[in-house]
């Protein structure tokens, strides 16, 4: 169970930092993201 516990909390980092690269490389796109997403509320 803890070696499960350990692989979702490196794929949980993986992927914080993907989307932190991601948002420096398009970050248009990340704000027509973040721009739909508040219209939801």
């Amino acid at each position: 169970m803890k070696a499960r516990w350990r692989l979702g909390l490196w794929l949980l980092c993986a992927t914080a930092l993907g989307l932190v690269f991601f948002a420096y490389v398009r970050p248009e796109l990340m704000v027509t993201l973040s721009e739909q997403l508040w219209a939801c509320f």
